[in-house]
C-alpha cells in the first residue's frame, strides 16, 4: 500500500457505508487496492456477483455506473475530509464486462474547497483490458465529525 494513512481514511469511510448490508454501497463490496493522497489517486477491486449481472451474464450497466460513482465518491470524501455528493456523472461503456474481477482506478483531477472533479478507468483484473471510463464532479456537503472514524 503506497499511502497507509490515506488508506485508513478510505477504509474507515467504507466500513461506515457497509453498516447496512442491503444498501448499494455495501452490496458493491469494493475493496481498497492502493492509493496515494500526494498523487491524488485511488484504486479499488470489484468482484462481480450474481446480483449485478445482466441477462447475458455480463456486469449490468447500472452496476458499472454505481461502482464508478461509489469509487469516485469515496475517493473524494477521503481526500477532502468532508461528506460529498455527486453533482454530475458521465460513463462510457467500452467493452462488455464478462469477467469476474475488475480494478477501478480513480484520478482526482481537480480539488477545490467546494468541488472535486475526477476520472475513473475500469479494467479487467485478469487481462488488463479497459472496459469503462467515467468522469464526475462532487460537491462537499459538510464536515465529517473530527476524531470520528467515519
Amino acid at each position: 500500500m503506497k499511502d497507509i494513512k490515506f488508506a485508513e481514511e478510505i477504509t474507515d469511510l467504507y466500513a461506515f457505508a457497509q453498516k447496512d448490508p442491503e444498501r448499494l454501497n455495501a452490496r458493491l463490496d469494493l475493496k481498497l487496492h492502493d492509493c496515494s493522497r500526494d498523487e491524488m489517486w485511488v484504486e479499488f477491486d470489484f468482484e462481480s456477483r450474481e446480483w449485478c449481472l445482466n441477462p447475458y451474464g455480463g456486469v449490468h450497466g447500472g452496476a458499472i455506473c454505481s461502482m464508478i460513482d461509489t469509487a469516485m465518491g469515496f475517493s473524494c470524501a477521503a481526500y477532502s475530509g468532508k461528506y460529498v455528493s455527486t453533482t454530475d456523472l458521465s460513463v462510457s461503456y467500452l467493452k462488455p464486462m464478462m469477467g469476474k474481477r475488475y480494478i477501478i482506478h480513480v484520478d482526482l483531477t481537480q480539488a477545490g474547497s467546494r468541488m472535486i472533479r475526477c476520472m475513473a478507468k475500469v479494467c479487467d483484473g485478469d487481462s488488463g483490458v479497459l472496459c469503462a471510463t467515467g468522469m464526475g464532479s462532487f460537491i462537499t456537503a459538510g464536515d465529517r465529525p473530527k476524531g470520528a472514524r467515519v
